[in-house]
């Protein structure tokens, strides 16, 4: 049935093919659950405004399929116990472990919440966080809960340009528009004097989906490690020319300080293969 305050495509009468499978769901069953893989993978309803006047919801940071599910029993449970207060725990979503819901800051809209926002017409409904604890039952925001349940849950009741550096705060700052090939929460081989803007790029490959960005002494560099794409592209704004770099290529920087472009040596494709394989390397996320 539709409802003329809703402003959803169903309502609407506007529909688009892009989003139709998203609105048989919705039509079929009254809400959606859309999984969305990355570096960590979230997961968001689509309809519960349209069918019940509910804030949508999403989930960050475990298994894609598991949220899904987990989304889908939130839905459930919400349905029989009523939409509680914020920060409020309650249990029967995740077995063994409560959940809280928290609502969602209006500036993680553009870069999460693309589908909704489509199947809304462009007009911004309440998304609120169905957030997990660590296996102890401390909440992200505890300085003594798992690094993992701290890095791979965006907190999203924050403004993006408040949210702690890392990861979800590249994909809410970044997406969509990022200039690279890549997501800027990536995984790119660079250097940690790189990172810190005490060197500058000098070579750069884009082989099978990913980034090398080094510095002169190339895989050399006694400081190799592995770094978010994003940050290296917010401290060198320079790296965005190699939005067109083909994949297998490489850019070396000259002596009279133009780029050169060529396809990727064997010497330097295994150069790279090593370094990536190198466990000795670590992950500077921050």
């Amino acid at each position: 049935m539709q409802d003329p305050g809703c402003p959803c495509v169903i309502c609407s009468g506007v529909r688009r093919g892009r989003d139709a499978g998203t609105v048989s769901m919705v039509e079929k069953h009254g809400w959606c659950v859309l999984r969305v893989p990355g570096s960590f993978d979230f997961a968001y309803t689509v309809g519960l405004w349209h069918s019940f006047q509910l804030p949508e919801l999403v989930m960050f940071g475990l298994a894609g399929e598991d949220m899904q599910v987990w989304l889908n029993t939130a839905v459930d449970r919400l349905r029989e116990i009523g939409w509680p207060a914020a920060e409020t725990p309650f249990t029967g979503v995740i077995e063994g472990h409560p959940t809280m819901l928290r609502p969602v800051d209006e500036s993680w809209r553009d870069a999460l919440f693309g589908t909704a926002y489509r199947f809304y017409g462009g007009w911004s409904v309440p998304v609120w966080q169905l957030v997990w604890p660590d296996a102890a039952g401390r909440w992200p925001w505890n300085d003594e809960a798992t690094v993992s349940s701290r890095t791979r849950q965006a907190f999203a009741w924050l403004p993006v340009s408040s949210h702690p550096r890392g990861s979800w705060r590249l994909v809410g700052t970044h997406t969509p528009g990022f200039p690279l090939p890549a997501e800027p929460d990536s995984w790119a081989l660079t250097t940690r004097a790189l990172l810190a803007g005490e060197t500058s790029p000098a070579l750069v490959v884009f082989d099978e989906g990913a980034f090398d960005v080094l510095d002169a002494r190339g895989y050399a560099a006694d400081d190799l490690c592995l770094g978010y794409l994003g940050h290296a592209v917010e401290r060198h704004p320079a790296l965005t020319a190699f939005a067109d770099l083909p994949d297998g290529h490489v850019a070396t920087l000259a002596p009279d300080g133009a780029w050169q472009r060529e396809p990727l040596s064997a010497p330097q494709r295994t150069a790279s293969t090593a370094a990536w394989q190198n466990d000795q390397h670590p992950r500077v996320s921050a």
